[in-house]
């Protein structure tokens, strides 16, 4: 019978096992993603419904809010319901509120009209025009609701709604306000909002292609949209506020399709893998068996001439190998025993075991260990340090392996002679390849190993520097007298060595000289941060000066490198932000360049080499922007623009309905024209100059809020600060305060 070669064997056994392995795992894995998927698909359909739904009702709110807020105390709709008669013209009055009610609209692109019913003579107030019941469009819903009828709690269902009766309907939802609120009811106020706008509001938040969306009001009727039957996963929810309902899904099932596809693809890797393996299994086996089944060969030939001598072959190959791995296994364990009790090997993780604290390590202990490895024992005090080769990577790439080790070794000869020069104890290990970590004790009982060592580790970075190509940047914990305190100097040493990248290399670092800057000035650098964002959006080179301000301020203590790290890319996201706000061709001018802004921060060496390349990368966006600007006459009327809203902008009157007459240029045209050349548009532009004001009121005046309000071109203060929690995030007062408890150049 002909004996089957290891090869055979082999394949025999790892063949079978490995196709076993594969499509058990195949299995599984289709499984768990098909559940998976499955419940993610149910989740995020659950999710995106909810956040239709939390959308239309804060924007829903938000309008019913601040009608309630400025229009309930407002004196004119008192004049105009009650008909007071204060010697004013009937004619300013009205046309005042039509200018509120456009300005209103602005406000909120989601309304499409108002209009004031005055009970007294059925007289009909809208945006456009004044005029009796009798030839408004919208007559009998304001008449059902004169005549009695029932003022909807909230948001009435989807109805047609026309100013006048020759103009087509549109459709819309309705606030109703009984007015005064706090008196006997003289009139109401109709505010609609359009179901186009709605539409459009929940189409940008929809999915294309791949799901559903529809609001129905609280009589079923549909407001967006139609939920189809062939849907997977259909979610619901019912608002609280206005009773609408949303309905989500996925159509057609599309999502799974991209599933199906997903797998199919996944099943023609495995397959590609699996033949990959066995053709290596194959590969493999014979390579690493041939010289076995070639050995067996010369034992079996030359044991037909030595069968006395070689009767251990009789039991058969297996057990000949069994004999061979015993001896094999019995020299492993021999040497391993040997290479335990090497001294180096010790002696290096006695030092781990010191210095990370792994093991307790008391006086007896230490003289019995260092007493094995013949060095000094005696000890006041100890401290750790921790040299670091600067530039890493780059040193990695300048040497091979035999020359770099040849440089640790000098290295550490260095140390020790220095050492011993100053009669200072060292004991010193390469923990990890860029880091020499050392032990500093002190050999005679007298004091001074504080000073000391920073002396020793400033003679051993000269010396590197003026003897290597490359330097060092040397971390130093802080001094201890006991040995059970050792680790703690280590983390220390350590610790002073993140902040290599703010304090620069090629020095020396102590842990007590370090201070975690971030935590002092926080207010102050995001306030910086927002400030470098909004003159890059305007094109203003001031950025510049204000980003090296910034590095200024992190040079000026020393930072971690995450912090650094942490407060640049807040800057990068701030700067993002604003730029997003501009037309599609600066934004995909941006684009172009995030990718290596974000790179930067990844592989940095100092704050000054992060400075100089994000710097230049900003600067390459910038001119990709100027390059975008249009042409020379917009910039000029723009520029006047500006300069007459910095001059007014605490005038109540200043909107850009007056700059259409002051500059003799369409209203619509100039802002488009302020949108591009500005980057934002005339009402937020005119909200942050206004701001900027106050702030500065609230830094250095105590005058009354209310008064600030004013001055800088609000009538009302709720007014005032809605604007600035907006922009600043916290209300004027909140602000007065936090900047009054700011520590003075913090």
């Amino acid at each position: 019978m002909k004996t089957k070669s290891w090869y055979q064997r082999l394949l025999a056994t790892y063949l079978p096992i490995f196709y076993l392995v594969i499509f058990f795992l195949i299995f599984v894995f289709f499984m768990t993603v098909s559940e998976m998927s499955r419940q993610q698909t149910s989740n995020a359909n659950d999710s995106y419904a909810k956040y239709v739904m939390q959308a239309l009702e804060s924007a829903l709110q938000n309008i019913d809010r601040d009608f309630y807020r400025e229009l309930d105390t407002d004196p004119d709709i008192q004049a105009f319901l009650f008909r007071k008669d204060d010697g004013e013209s009937e004619y300013l009055l009205n046309s005042r509120l039509a200018n509120k009610f456009k300005t209103m609209g602005v406000s909120y692109p989601l309304i499409h009209s108002i209009y004031l019913y005055r009970d007294a003579d059925r007289r009909v107030l809208t945006s456009n025009a004044i005029m009796s019941s009798d030839s408004f469009g919208d007559r009998e819903f304001a008449e059902e609701l004169a005549g009695g009828g029932e003022v909807p709690y909230t948001w009435t269902g989807v109805r047609d709604y026309r100013l006048f009766s020759f103009d087509p309907t549109t459709s819309v939802v309705s606030l109703v306000r009984k007015v005064p609120l706090q008196y006997e009811s003289r009139g109401f106020l109709v505010i609609n909002v359009s179901v186009s706008g709605i539409r459009a509001m929940v189409d940008e938040m929809a999915t294309q292609n791949v799901g559903s969306t529809a609001v129905y009001d609280a009589s079923g009727r549909v407001i967006v949209g139609s939920v189809s039957d062939n849907l997977q996963g259909m979610s619901l929810v019912k608002s609280s506020y206005m009773m609408w309902e949303v309905r989500t899904g996925l159509i057609g099932g599309s999502a799974y399709r991209v599933i199906l596809n997903f797998f199919y693809g996944w099943i023609a890797l495995g397959f590609s893998a699996i033949l990959l393996g066995t053709a290596l299994i194959v590969f493999v086996t014979r390579r690493y068996t041939s010289p076995l089944d070639a050995i067996v060969q010369r034992i079996k030939s030359y044991s037909k001439s030595r069968s006395k001598e070689l009767a251990v072959m009789a039991g058969g190959q297996l057990q000949f190998f069994e004999t061979a791995f015993d001896h094999l296994l019995e020299i492993a364990n021999l040497y391993t025993d040997v290479h335990h009790e090497n001294l180096v090997y010790r002696r290096k993780t006695f030092f781990i075991e010191l210095v990370g604290g792994e093991r307790r390590i008391d006086a007896s202990v230490w003289e019995e260990e260092t007493g094995r490895f013949g060095m000094t024992s005696g000890f006041r005090e100890l401290a750790i340090g921790i040299l670091d080769i600067d530039k890493y990577p780059g040193f990695c790439g300048a040497y091979s392996y035999q020359d770099q080790n040849l440089i640790r070794f000098v290295i550490s000869s260095v140390v020790k002679e220095t050492a011993a020069e100053m009669r200072i104890a060292v004991w010193s290990e390469w923990l990890e390849n860029e880091r020499l970590t050392v032990l500093f004790y002190a050999e005679e009982p007298e004091p001074g190993l504080r000073s000391e060592v920073a002396v020793l580790c400033d003679r051993i970075r000269i010396w590197i520097q003026d003897h290597l190509e490359y330097t060092v940047t040397i971390g130093i914990g802080s001094v201890v007298e006991k040995l059970e305190d050792v680790p703690r100097s280590f983390d220390e040493a350590e610790e002073a060595l993140t902040y290599k990248s703010s304090a620069g290399m090629n020095r020396i670092i102590a842990y007590s000289d370090t201070e975690r800057g971030f935590q002092l000035d926080s207010f102050v650098y995001l306030q910086l941060i927002r400030s470098i964002a909004e003159s890059f959006k305007l094109r203003d080179s001031d950025w510049k000066i204000k980003f090296a301000e910034l590095v200024d301020h992190m040079r000026s203590r020393l930072f971690l490198r995450q912090d650094m790290v942490n407060l640049l890319q807040y800057m990068i996201f701030h700067i993002s932000k604003e730029v997003w706000d501009l037309p599609a061709p600066y934004k995909e001018a941006w684009d172009r360049v995030t990718p290596e802004l974000s790179g930067v921060l990844l592989d940095f060496d100092t704050l000054e080499d992060a400075r100089e390349r994000l710097e230049a990368l900003l600067d390459e966006a910038a001119a990709w922007f100027e390059q975008l600007r249009p042409g020379k006459q917009n910039q000029e009327l723009i520029r006047n623009v500006k300069a007459y809203i910095e001059a007014h902008y605490h005038s109540p009157d200043l909107s850009l309905g007056l700059l259409s007459s002051e500059y003799g240029i369409h209203q619509s045209n100039l802002s488009r024209l302020f949108k591009e050349e500005i980057g934002e548009n005339f009402v937020d532009y005119l909200a942050r100059i206004r701001i900027l004001r106050a702030k500065e009121l609230l830094q250095t005046t105590k005058d009354p809020i209310q008064d600030i309000a004013g001055r800088v071109g609000y009538l009302h203060y709720f007014s005032f600060n809605r604007v600035f929690k907006k922009i600043m995030g916290l209300t004027p007062g909140e602000y007065r305060r936090s900047t009054a408890s700011e520590p003075e150049g913090g």
